[in-house]
Protein backbone atom coordinates (compact mmCIF):
# COMPACT_ATOMS: atom_id res chain seq x y z
CA UNK A 1 0.00 0.00 0.00
CA UNK A 2 1.11 3.42 -0.77
CA UNK A 3 1.87 6.06 1.91
CA UNK A 4 0.52 9.04 0.95
CA UNK A 5 1.88 12.57 2.29
CA UNK A 6 -0.52 15.55 2.40
CA UNK A 7 1.43 18.74 2.54
CA UNK A 8 0.64 22.11 2.25
CA UNK A 9 1.61 25.59 1.10
CA UNK A 10 1.46 28.19 3.33
CA UNK A 11 2.11 31.78 2.68
CA UNK A 12 4.89 33.62 5.10
CA UNK A 13 4.38 37.26 4.48
CA UNK A 14 0.55 37.82 4.34
CA UNK A 15 0.26 37.64 0.55
CA UNK A 16 -2.44 35.06 -0.81
CA UNK A 17 -1.21 31.53 -1.33
CA UNK A 18 -2.03 28.39 0.62
CA UNK A 19 -2.51 25.35 -0.95
CA UNK A 20 -2.80 21.61 0.13
CA UNK A 21 -1.84 18.85 -2.36
CA UNK A 22 -1.17 15.07 -1.67
CA UNK A 23 2.29 13.64 -2.64
CA UNK A 24 3.68 10.03 -2.89
CA UNK A 25 7.49 9.62 -4.11
CA UNK A 26 8.25 12.43 -6.72
CA UNK A 27 4.76 13.01 -7.65
CA UNK A 28 2.01 15.44 -5.83
CA UNK A 29 -1.71 15.87 -7.10
CA UNK A 30 -3.91 18.51 -6.51
CA UNK A 31 -7.39 20.01 -8.50
CA UNK A 32 -4.72 20.04 -12.19
CA UNK A 33 -3.96 16.11 -11.83
CA UNK A 34 -0.62 14.47 -10.83
CA UNK A 35 2.40 16.99 -11.50
CA UNK A 36 6.36 16.09 -10.78
CA UNK A 37 6.90 17.52 -7.18
CA UNK A 38 9.70 19.66 -8.04
CA UNK A 39 8.19 21.23 -11.41
CA UNK A 40 5.03 21.81 -8.93
CA UNK A 41 6.40 23.66 -6.62
CA UNK A 42 8.97 25.44 -9.34
CA UNK A 43 5.42 26.53 -11.06
CA UNK A 44 3.70 27.59 -7.92
CA UNK A 45 6.26 29.95 -6.87
CA UNK A 46 6.67 31.21 -10.06
CA UNK A 47 3.48 32.10 -10.66
CA UNK A 48 3.13 33.49 -7.34
CA UNK A 49 5.87 35.94 -7.54
CA UNK A 50 4.32 37.11 -10.35
CA UNK A 51 1.90 39.19 -8.45
CA UNK A 52 3.64 39.47 -5.58
CA UNK A 53 7.78 39.71 -6.20
CA UNK A 54 8.28 39.29 -2.48
CA UNK A 55 5.94 36.20 -1.90
CA UNK A 56 7.59 33.37 -0.29
CA UNK A 57 6.37 29.84 0.86
CA UNK A 58 6.78 27.17 3.70
CA UNK A 59 6.12 24.24 2.71
CA UNK A 60 4.60 21.71 5.80
CA UNK A 61 3.62 18.19 6.03
CA UNK A 62 -0.06 18.33 7.25
CA UNK A 63 -1.20 15.33 9.43
CA UNK A 64 -4.58 13.21 8.16
CA UNK A 65 -6.64 13.89 10.59
CA UNK A 66 -6.46 17.79 10.36
CA UNK A 67 -7.57 17.22 6.91
CA UNK A 68 -11.15 16.75 8.24
CA UNK A 69 -11.32 18.84 11.34
CA UNK A 70 -11.88 22.72 11.43
CA UNK A 71 -10.98 23.50 14.98
CA UNK A 72 -7.21 21.14 14.09
CA UNK A 73 -6.76 22.66 10.95
CA UNK A 74 -7.71 25.88 12.71
CA UNK A 75 -4.42 25.39 14.31
CA UNK A 76 -2.28 25.85 11.97
CA UNK A 77 -1.51 28.94 10.72
CA UNK A 78 -3.35 30.67 7.75
CA UNK A 79 -5.34 27.16 7.53
CA UNK A 80 -8.88 26.72 8.28
CA UNK A 81 -10.58 24.05 6.66
CA UNK A 82 -14.45 22.92 6.58
CA UNK A 83 -15.49 19.55 8.08
CA UNK A 84 -17.49 16.81 6.22
CA UNK A 85 -20.57 17.71 7.81
CA UNK A 86 -20.39 21.36 7.22
CA UNK A 87 -21.09 20.92 3.39
CA UNK A 88 -24.97 21.42 2.17
CA UNK A 89 -24.90 17.52 1.08
CA UNK A 90 -22.10 14.80 1.42
CA UNK A 91 -19.14 15.69 -0.64
CA UNK A 92 -17.41 12.79 -0.97
CA UNK A 93 -19.72 11.01 -3.96
CA UNK A 94 -18.94 14.52 -5.86
CA UNK A 95 -14.96 13.80 -5.19
CA UNK A 96 -15.23 10.19 -5.83
CA UNK A 97 -16.65 11.55 -9.57
CA UNK A 98 -13.65 14.48 -9.49
CA UNK A 99 -11.02 11.45 -8.78
CA UNK A 100 -12.12 9.63 -11.84
CA UNK A 101 -11.25 12.04 -14.14
CA UNK A 102 -7.57 11.51 -13.56
CA UNK A 103 -5.42 8.31 -14.64
CA UNK A 104 -2.58 7.32 -12.53
CA UNK A 105 0.53 8.98 -12.48
CA UNK A 106 3.26 7.75 -15.48
CA UNK A 107 5.80 5.65 -14.17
Amino acid sequence: MAILRHFGFTRKNNHPGNHIVVAHDDWVFDYHGYSKRTAFISHCIRRARQRWPDWDVEIKEIPHDVLISEPKSRQIDGLWLREPKQFLHDALPRAERFLERFAPPPI
